[in-house]
């Protein structure tokens, strides 16, 4: 069976601007991301995942009316989060499911609570590694992110680049 690894907005965005969201699912994870996230994300970016959704390739999860009641007790712990941050961790945790954030605020949250934590990183490692991006592939997309998202850390970029531009 698959691991679950459940992607945060910042990760979906992510993907959808550097053309990898399709890329991202073909590695060996059952991806899914919960409606209240979904709900974030612009109609353009929405709809490059539903097609995704209509063919079984990443799945949804609704939240019912008394998960939602546990997602709101769940806010009260620390208020600087979102609901859906928080909808991330309660499925991540009732799910013992991967949760993929950049969001340092969550990732702080969800470690503490013992959830496996990764982020854009991890991902673009793991399709050079499964040979879904060859490293020149993997090099323009860094290159790509790193203009689209300007809070990448740069110490992590520069090895990547290193290693994958030969620069």
């Amino acid at each position: 069976m698959k691991k679950i690894a459940i992607q945060d907005a910042n990760i979906l965005i992510d993907l959808i601007k550097t053309g990898l969201f399709d890329h991202c699912l073909a590695l060996n994870y059952l991806f899914t991301t919960t409606d209240m996230i979904l709900a974030e994300l612009h109609d353009e970016q929405v709809a490059v995942i539903q097609t995704h959704i209509n063919s079984g390739k990443f799945e949804l999860i609704q939240i019912s009316i008394e998960e939602l009641v546990e997602i709101t007790l769940l806010n009260e712990e620390d208020t600087r989060l979102s609901p859906q941050d928080w909808s991330a961790v309660y499925f991540a945790e009732k799910k013992d499911a991967m949760l993929l954030s950049g969001d340092k605020r969550l990732r702080t949250v969800a470690e503490a609570k013992k959830i496996e934590v990764c982020g854009i990183f991890w991902i673009l490692d793991s399709m050079e590694k499964e040979n879904i991006l060859s490293q020149k592939e993997a090099c323009a997309a860094l290159k790509e992110l790193m203009l689209k998202n300007k809070r990448l850390p740069l110490e992590e970029c520069t090895k990547r680049i290193k290693r994958w531009c030969g620069e």
